[in-house]
Parts: C-alpha cells; structure tokens; sequence
C-alpha cells in the first residue's frame, strides 16, 4: 500500500480547524440562546470532549494499534463531520432555561447538562481523531504536530469571516464540510476512496450555501427562553458582533427611552430590531425634515442636547435613535461610531430611506470601537453620548467573561472626558429604578472616580444626574457647569416630568449620593460607595465588571428578597448559573473521564509518585485556564469585542505553546531546565499582570489589526513557555509508568475544564489580574513537583 502522509497531514489540519471554528461559532450561539451565562462554557466543553476522546485512545491502546488505527482514524474522522451540523441541529431544539436561582430546580439542571452533552460529542470524537493521528499511526510527530497547530490556529482565524458573511448554522454547515474533507484525506491516507466522505462534503457545502434562515432554513427559533417573531422578520443578519433580527415596520406609540409629559402624544412608524434575541432598538421612520423631530426632546436620553450642540460623537448607532436627537439641536458635525457593522448596513442599505440618516450631510457613520476610535480621534467634540449601550445579554449575566464592559471604566470615562472640549458634556444614559436596586448609584461612583482621576477637586460641580421612569442620564463635564446650564436643566425637568436626582449646589437625591459626589478623593469615594452586599466601585480595566453588582456575600440576603429585579437579579442568576455549570462539568469530568479511567486501574506506580504526577498535572491545567481567561478579559477591552479576543487569543495560545511543546523534545530534562522553565512562566506571567494596562493604553488609538498583532505578539513569549510543561510533565511520568499517560491526559482535561468556572469566579469578585497571580505561583510551583518526580526512579515507585 502506498503510504500518502501528505493525506494524513491535510486530514489532520482540515479536522483541527473544524474543531477550532465550531468551538468559536458555539460561544457566539451561547451568546444569542442563553445569556452571556454559557459562552465562555463553550471553550470548557471542547476542552472536555477533546481530553475525554484522548483518554478513550489510551485506554483502548489494543483498539487502536496497527492497521486498524488508520481505518478507524478515517471512520472516527466522518463521524467528527458528521456530528458538527448534528450536534449544531440539536442545540438549536434543546430549551436551554433561563436559569432562575429562585425556581432553580433538577429539571433547569438536567437541560443544562443535555445541551452541554450535544456540544461536547463532535470534540469527543475530534480528541480520538488527533490522538490517533498522533501517536497511532507513525510519522513524523514534528510534521504532524505542525499540521495540528496549523489547523487550529487557522480555525481561530476563520470564524470571522465566516460569521461576517453566513448565518451561523451555514458556518456551522462549514464547518462540518471542511471536517468531511479532512475525513476524506484520512480515507485515502488508509488506501480506501473515502466516497461517503467525499459526498458527505459535497452536501454540506450545498446545504451551507442554499440554508436561508429565519423563515425556511435551519436557525435559531427560540432565544433566552422566548420564541422568536419569525412570522414578522424583515430582514436576518448575523455578524462576528451579534445576530441581528429586523421586523417588519409598523405605526404606532413613537420610541423613548425615557419619554417624559406629552410623549405619548407622538406617533411614529418604526421597525424594531432585536440583538441576540433580546437587546433591542428600533428605526424610526423619518422624513428628513428636522421640524419633525421635535418628539425627541421630550426623552431623557436628549438632556445634553437642551445644553450644547456643535461636534457630537455618538457611540453605538443602533437604530440611530441618538443620531436624530443631534440632528434636532443642530449639530453641524455628528460622528456615529457603530461596532456591528450590520447596524450600519441595515442603516445605509436596506432601510436607508426609512431611516433617513445616512444622506445627511452632517452626519458620518463610522465602523469601529467607540473607544479605539475616540482614542485616534485628532478633534473635539461637544457632545459624546452613549445611550444604554451595552448587550442586554450583558446586563442580565452580571457580565462574565467575554462581555462587552470596556467603556464602563475609569480608564475608558478619562478618555471620553480628553476628548470632550472644556465645556463639553459626556452624556451616558442607563436603566434605573428609584425603588429598586439599579446601576445608578455605580454609574455616579465612575462619574466621580473619573473627574477624581482628571484632578478635579470637587467633582459635584461637574456632574447632573436626571431620571425619569427607568432611565437616568448623566451629564459630566470637563468645567463646572455653569449656573446658565442649570437653570436650564431646572426649566427641562419641570417642563417634561423629569427628577433631578444630582445637581451642583443642590442636595442629591440620597444620602450615598450625596456621600458620592462630595467626595474629594478616592479614599473618600471609597468610603461613600462602601456596602456589605452591593458593589459600587468604579470598574477598572482590570476589574472591568460595571454590571456585576452583587458581592459574594450579598447573594443569600438579595436572594431572599422575591421582588428583587433589574441588574441585581440577572447578577443573582448569573451566580446561580455559574454554580450550575460547575456543577454539570464535575458531573461529566466523572462520566467520561474519571469513571473510565478508575474501571481501567491505576498506574502502576506507588502512591507518592501517583501523588505528585497528579499534582503536576493539575498545576498546569489549572494554571493554563487562569492564562487564559485573564488574557481573554483583558484583551476584550482591547479588541472591542469578546469574537475578536476569543479567536486571536485561542489562536495565539495554540500556535506558540505548540511551538514550545515541539521545542521541548531537544531540552534535557535536568533539574536546571525543570527549574528554570517554570520560574521563567511565573516570571512573565507577573510580568503580564504589569505590563497589561500600558499595552492597552498605548495602543488603543490603532487599527484593529494593529491592535490584534500587538496581542499576538504579547501573548507568544508566555504561550511558548506554557506549551514546554505537558510534554515535560509527559516524559517525567512516562518513565515512571507508561501506563500513567492517560491518567495524566484525563487530569489535565479535568482541571483545564474546571479551571476554566473558577477562573471566571476569581475575576468577577477578585479581579481579573488575581488570576495571573494565582498561575504565576502555580506555575513557579512546577519547579518543585518536577525535581520531586525527577528524582523519583522506576525501580522505587514499582
């Protein structure tokens, strides 16, 4: 037989990179199917499925030995691609709940636990196809470990275009084809056709390209717990950001945020537009005659147009409900900053004449990050509004991981104030509810910190605070609002209803807001936002969490209070789904690895070896998620959006610890090296924790590509290191015992899932950099276990 190794590699990279692109594609449905609860989730489970498939090889050694190896390397890869497109189908019919940590109950886990077992069989079935093809089949490990990491890192890459240009389940269909090829390379590599895989291909590109959700392909039919209007969907878009929904239009009460006296007089035509199946916003259909919008002046959300006018930069276009209130006070320069670029589609293209905004002269709409471009910005502006923005999704979870917060930060609101002329205003809106828990109080905590952090010694000349029904806007500026500025807020709150919650020389509404705004330094600021159960601190980069409200110790008090809503009761559920999937990925860390491992015996090594194998294990398992993770956080900010950290990080980390791993076989395993290489890791990972903040800094007025290379190259020296630990770790235990091998596979898998929750936990209550802390001490720890495994020999642990 001829011995194709050319078809092992491309079959070995073509399923690497399936895997990598359906590991990204099933963050971005856990963001629309769920809240942002389960995204992050979705890294965990493909860790799980691929440490489980691996196990499965090594305890099967007798399976997979000889020519069979290769036949089942091809089958197992068929059914990888198989499963890809079913395993897609499936999860878009399990009723993933809506966790409620009130009425959470074993029915609410089980589903939790259904839809976490879909996902993980395609990476099950992936883990056996890269464990065989690795150590089964012969070759060269350095040439089939670079088409491992090829494929992946190219996964990481391709989902963004993927997602910019197919609806998720013909990316997905994608994906299952570019796995069906892959399968047929490995058919051919076993010297059989590879016909049913070569067929299996050819449907899924077919049913890729001809998919055409909402109304008659396959798609999402239900969202966060709520069916769909599919019956009065207009138009249906997916991006790397969001997956857009636009209804059709239809007249009826015009749109506020916040409207106040006489809004319900206004009528308008509008198409409402929903984000991830619950964020939404509307189009309203406008004239172009600026006499005709005189409706928006009766919202809070307009409060800084009744002040100033002149350059406004809005951030978040959305339906371009903000657009229109600077087009009313006649602003002669308005700069609309729109990350999804679907937004901007739909405004420039399909409802160009219904919307009425993208021929105005004045107005520019840019696509980008609202703080990186603000951040290159070469002008001033008078106005900068941010309305509500945020995903709703984000809101409700409390914002875990991979969540957009990045403008919700002190970091962020020094910026903002930079590029405001001295008598400018920052104007941000968010929800509020004066008799319930709300984000207010934390909004004027980041006013205050920010003006603190510019040098203004009394911040309570620079800030008003106006609400009305569930909505407060907040006005900061530069200089002291002038007593013109005033009086002119006073005549806007009588006139539509509004409350005057903050105010220069007025007192504050209560009593914590007034200990807020009369704060003349941080220490001070500390203390006035200081509660037993809530926290009000203004959000750092570091601790970018503006939405996560409730402290660990808070969660049982607020849990009793059955009338608790808003942010608070998304950060209670949020909590109560965290301990779910805890809960659920222990549960399957036993099923499909712990238990077969234990039926299959213990290596054969004595206890103390066992002890400290297992212990290595687990320091680089947990530790590598902590990287992770923070990396993750921290470069959300960044990047602008969790897609992009997701792929470029996923993509970094794989590429250079594969590197690493591959650079380890030709290192010694001496005590120097077994010392030096996890010093080193925990070296550069403080190094990280550091350095972070004025990488951020310096490089957020540059391109996203710019941005994305900066982080590659940040993440590549500390990556390299990490990929050296399993390998050594590997050659330590194996001379120990060459049946511990897959015991050590299946604990690190275990712990890398596990890691993975807990991490999460650690930033929201911690901070994002006690994560770095933690797997810097993990990984200088190696430095101990491995000269006590090393010292070990085989004839004292038999």
């Amino acid at each position: 037989m001829t011995d194709h190794r050319g078809w092992l590699l491309a079959g070995l990279s073509s399923c690497t990179l399936a895997t990598l692109v359906l590991e990204n594609l099933n963050a971005r449905l856990l963001s629309v199917l769920t809240w942002y609860h389960l995204s992050f989730f979705a890294v965990s489970l493909a860790m799980l499925g691929m440490a489980a498939g691996g196990v499965a090889v090594f305890l099967r050694a007798d399976l997979f030995a000889g020519q069979r190896a290769r036949r089942l390397l091809a089958r197992f890869g068929l059914a990888f691609a198989a499963s890809v497109p079913l395993s897609h189908a499936a999860i878009l019919r399990v009723p993933i709940p809506v966790l409620d940590i009130l009425s959470l109950g074993p029915v609410q886990v089980g589903w939790i636990a259904a839809a976490a077992a879909v996902l993980a069989v395609p990476f099950l079935l992936s883990g056996v196809v890269v464990t065989v093809a690795l150590t089964r089949v012969g070759g060269s490990i350095g040439w089939l470990y670079a088409a491992d990491l090829f494929g992946a890192a190219a996964g990481c890459l391709a989902v963004v275009p993927l997602l910019n240009h197919l609806d998720i389940t013909s990316a997905a269909a994608a994906a299952g084809a570019v796995a069906a090829a892959g399968a047929f390379s490995l058919y051919r590599f076993s010297g059989r056709r590879g016909a049913m895989a070569a067929v299996t291909t050819l449907l899924l590109v077919v049913g890729a390209a001809l998919n055409d959700p909402p109304d008659r392909g396959l798609g999402i039919r239900r969202a966060k717990g709520v069916d769909l209007p599919l019956g009065s969907i207009q138009l249906s878009a997916w991006s790397t950001h969001a997956h857009v929904l636009v209804l059709r239009p239809s007249p009826g009460p015009a749109f506020f945020w916040g409207g106040g006296e006489g809004a319900e007089k206004f009528t308008a035509n509008t198409a409402a537009m929903l984000v991830d199946g619950a964020a939404a916003t509307v189009i309203t259909e406008w004239d172009g005659s600026v006499a005709s919008l005189g409706w928006v002046e009766h919202d809070v959300t307009h409060l800084p147009y009744h002040l100033r006018s002149g350059k406004v930069a809005v951030i978040g276009v959305g339906g371009g409900r903000d657009i229109l209130s600077a087009v009313r006070a006649g602003s002669r320069s308005i700069t609309g900053i729109e990350i999804n670029g679907v937004f901007l589609r739909i405004l420039s293209g399909s409802h160009r004449r219904f919307a009425g905004i993208a021929d105005r002269p004045e107005v520019a709409l840019v696509h980008d990050e609202g703080r990186s471009f603000l951040a290159g910005a070469d002008q001033k502006f008078d106005v900068v509004q941010m309305s509500l923005i945020d995903t709703w999704a984000a809101t409700g979870a409390g914002a875990f991981t991979l969540s957009e917060n990045g403008l919700y930060t002190v970091e962020a609101w020094r910026l903002l104030l930079r590029v405001l002329e001295p008598s400018g205003i920052l104007a941000v809106s968010r929800w509020y509810s004066p008799e319930r828990i709300s984000e207010t109080n934390r909004l004027l905590s980041l006013a205050v910190a920010a003006l603190l952090d510019r040098g203004v010694t009394a911040p309570a000349n620079h800030i008003v605070l106006v609400a009305h029904k569930r909505v407060a806007t907040l006005l900061l500026s530069p200089d002291p609002f002038l007593p013109s500025d005033l009086e002119r807020v006073e005549d806007v709150t009588r006139r539509y209803g509004f409350t005057l919650l903050v105010a220069p020389k007025r007192p504050a509404a209560s009593p914590r807001m007034q200990a807020m705004v009369a704060s003349g330094s941080l220490s001070e600021l500390e203390r006035a936002a200081a509660d037993p159960y809530l926290d009000y601190r203004p959000p750092t980069d570091r601790r970018p969490y503006f939405f996560n409200l409730l402290k660990p110790g808070g969660i049982l008090k607020v849990s009793r209070d059955a009338q608790v809503t808003g942010v608070v009761a998304g950060n209670l559920n949020a909590t109560a789904t965290l301990a779910v999937l805890l809960l659920v990925a222990v549960l399957l860390v036993l099923a499909i690895i712990t238990l077969p491992l234990a039926r299959s015996g213990l290596p054969s090594m004595g206890w103390g070896a066992l002890a400290l194998s297992i212990l290595y294990f687990s320091q680089i398992g947990f530790g590598f998620m902590f990287v992770q993770l923070a990396l993750l956080q921290r470069f959300t900010v960044l990047l602008g959006h969790p897609t992009y950290s997701l792929a470029i990080i996923l993509f970094a980390m794989i590429l250079f610890a594969g590197l690493g791993s591959l650079l380890s076989d030709a290192v010694d395993l001496s005590g120097r090296w077994l010392v030096a290489v996890p010093l080193g890791i925990g070296a550069a990972v403080l190094f990280l924790a550091v350095s972070l903040q004025p990488l951020i800094d310096s490089t957020f007025h540059l391109s996203l590509v710019v941005r994305g290379t900066a982080v590659v190259a940040t993440t590549a020296p500390v990556s390299m290191l990490l990929g050296f630990c399993f390998p050594f770790g590997v050659r330590l235990v194996d001379r120990l015992a060459h049946d511990a091998t897959a015991w050590m596979w299946g604990v690190n898998g275990a712990c890398s899932v596990l890691g993975s929750i807990i991490a999460v936990a650690v930033s929201m209550w911690s901070g994002i950099d006690t994560n770095l802390i933690v797997a810097a001490v993990l990984y200088a720890g190696l430095a101990l276990t491995g000269l006590g495994l090393v010292r070990l020999t085989p004839s004292a642990v038999g």
